[in-house]
């Protein structure tokens, strides 16, 4: 492995210099090219094993743990109802226990400890000097640096944060891991205090309450090892205490937050749905579908424009998603990886160290514990910059454990004896895992380009990227319903039967893919709606516009099934029941949508004028004051496209069909 030395270090600094930049690691051309350097340290490492004619794997204590954890990921994968994104989420999670055995099989000395800490504080820093240049010099109100979300900087920072604090309060000259002969006390403790310094500002300035908790939770395990845990325990509660009074722009959001965004505190609520989606699917619904299972335990956020308008793509606590995906034994099994990953952190601290030694390991110890705490706040780990950043600090400290019991650390040896047999092997997996990630990257590449096409309106451009997305990944139902919604629109542009056919075979296959997801549902009944292109009369209506309604309002049923908290679905579906003249399914339809969302006004309107059709001019009335209301009292607010569509409906027709009505009554 010696040999492999200056190989490893540039792959692992790679991986963290890159992770963070692209959104964190979440777009998909990051993550193919983060799977991508994962597998080629893996193709150099088994190269060089089968050259020296041995392969050399560390024994860890968690292996058992690490081993029954894919295992339960490719469970969950088999049994998932969706295979492309479970299929994505083990390729991910393989990746990650790759990742961390070659860590520890990278560091055998405490040199690289050292080398991979400096670089992990390097990008910090890095980080926080952007973030800083974002709030300061473009006033973006919270900061994100690379990042996706301005939560998981605050938190990626925090890793660096501990390692500095720890640094500093072990002292000048005594850390060679942040210092140089020729550097004096002065120039040492300004780079220090301008470090710490900026990732404070950083992550004040991130306005992120999970990110100064996590922040407080590792300087606290630093401080605790540094100098017990009732020093450590009384500066957390004045830092606390401080926090409360001193103005800030986290203590400010903290107090206007419940007020200005309801939905901020409403993970509650989310870990109790997580908790009754465990129960009902105790071996889990899936890797990477919660999402999609969400609407069926969606809950009412009061004060919202829109009370279920919200779908939460995770639970924000990764150990919940866990035991949803995968089943309750993931947690347990993650668990007891944790476990065992603070029993190595406890053997090294009680060791014989150096000074710097320790101080690396106390601080790498705050990050981790740091992060494992972001994850029980936020879907942190689903950043690829913070899972890898774990993976990263976990490997160290499993590595100085091994280190700190030199000559009693196992490793298991592979004896090679057919070369030529190991080598084509190995060169077969390599190429066949590296085509397999290319192949899903480019293809998302050639979707999101097409997509951009399409919004532009170039249709052809767009169906012939949408064709090769497809062609590249047909498992994705993201592809097929794209595809099928540029056909759709050409379809209600020229009424071409065969763009209809086209539309619908991909609304189908999409559906088929993807059983679970109520939107594709939806896309196939305003197909089936604008085919029959019908008037306001039910008297008018052919056998064959029938048809197609009465299979729209199938569908709709279908997808509310799978969405029963969506009032959008219930008003369509009220609508086809209009044009059908099926008055009373209308009504009944109507007025579910209304209880579920009361300032849903196009279910209110859509009531109002049945009524006005069979002479309930007072119940009508009453509708029509109700949306003037509704609109008047949340005309100042601030609202987003789905709040727009609740609030935008025209009222004078109804005043005037009341009238009207009235009148000749």
């Amino acid at each position: 492995m010696n040999i492999l030395s200056p190989i490893s270090l540039l792959l692992v600094s790679a991986l963290v210099i890159f992770s963070p930049l692209q959104e964190g690691g979440t777009t998909h051309p990051a993550q193919m090219i983060i799977r991508l350097l994962i597998v080629t340290w893996l193709g150099i490492v088994l190269a060089a094993g089968i050259r020296a004619g041995r392969l050399a794997i560390p024994v860890l204590t968690m292996r058992y743990v690490v081993l029954a954890f894919v295992g339960l990921a490719l469970a969950a994968t088999i049994l998932s109802p969706y295979p492309h994104p479970s299929r994505q989420w083990l390729i991910m999670i393989a990746g990650y226990a790759t990742l961390f055995y070659l860590l520890v099989s990278f560091v055998d000395r405490w040199e690289h400890i050292r080398m991979l800490t400096l670089v992990i504080v390097l990008m910090g820093v890095g980080e926080a000097g952007w973030a800083i240049m974002q709030g300061l010099a473009w006033n973006v109100v919270r900061p994100a640096g690379t990042f996706f979300n301005p939560n998981f900087l605050a938190g990626y920072l925090t890793v660096t944060w501990t390692i500095l604090v720890s640094g500093a309060i072990y002292g000048y000259r005594q850390i060679p891991a942040f210092s140089r002969p020729w550097m004096s006390p002065v120039l040492w403790w300004l780079g220090f205090v301008t470090a710490l310094g900026m990732l404070f500002l950083a992550v004040l300035f991130t306005q992120s309450r999970g990110g100064m908790i996590v922040c407080l939770v590792g300087t606290g395990f630093v401080l605790t090892a540094r100098y017990g845990w009732k020093l450590a325990g009384s500066c957390v509660a004045a830092v606390v205490l401080l926090g409360l009074f001193v103005p800030t722009p986290i203590r400010d959001r903290v107090l206007t937050e419940h007020q200005q965004n309801p939905v901020s505190y409403a993970r509650w609520q989310m870990w109790q749905g997580a908790v009754a989606q465990m129960v009902d699917h105790p071996f889990g619904i899936g890797l990477g579908l919660y999402q999609y299972t969400y609407p069926l335990y969606a809950f009412p956020i009061d004060g919202e424009i829109s009370r279920f308008g919200k779908v939460a793509q995770t639970p924000h606590n990764d150990y919940l998603q866990m035991g949803v995906e995968m089943g309750p034994g993931a947690i347990l099994v993650f668990g007891i990886g944790v476990v065992l990953l603070i029993r190595e952190l406890r053997q090294v601290l009680q060791s014989r160290l150096r000074r710097w030694q320790r101080s690396l390991i106390v601080g790498i110890g705050g990050g981790v514990m740091a992060l494992l705490t972001h994850a029980a706040l936020d879907s942190s780990l689903r950043e690829s910059a913070l899972a890898i950043m774990l993976a990263l600090c976990s490997a160290m400290i499993v590595s100085a454990a091994r280190l700190t019991r030199r000559g009693a650390d196992a490793v298991y040896v592979i004896p090679i004896h057919s070369r030529w047999t190991w080598g084509i092997g190995v060169a077969c997996l390599v190429l066949v895992v590296g085509v397999e990630v290319t192949r899903l990257g480019v293809a998302w590449m050639k979707f999101d380009a097409a997509s951009r096409r399409a919004i532009a309106g170039d249709t052809d451009a767009a169906i012939e990227g949408l064709k090769a997305a497809v062609s590249l990944d047909p498992g994705k139902a993201l592809y097929h319903h794209g595809l099928g919604s540029v056909y759709a629109r050409a379809f209600e542009a020229s009424r071409d039967k065969q763009a209809f056919q086209l539309a619908y075979a991909e609304f189908k296959q999409a559906i088929e893919l993807n059983p679970l997801d109520s939107r594709l549902l939806g896309l196939l009944g305003q197909l089936y709606l604008s085919a029959a292109r019908v008037s306001l009369s039910p008297a008018s209506l052919d056998d064959q516009q029938k048809v197609w309604l009465h299979a729209a309002v199938q569908v709709y049923e279908r997808a509310i099934q799978l969405s029963p908290f969506s009032a959008m679905y219930r008003y369509e579906q009220a609508r086809l029941y209009w044009m059908l003249g099926e008055r009373s399914d209308a009504e009944r339809r109507g007025k579910e949508a209304e209880n579920l969302e009361p300032n849903f006004l196009p279910a209110r309107a859509l009531l109002a004028r049945l009524w006005i059709e069979v002479g309930q001019v007072d119940q009508a009335r009453g509708q029509v004051r109700e949306i003037l209301a509704r609109q008047a009292r949340y005309k100042e607010r601030s609202m987003n496209s789905l709040d727009h569509a609740f609030m935008n409906v025209d009222v004078g027709p109804l005043l005037v069909a009341v009238g009207e009505t009235a009148v000749a009554g």
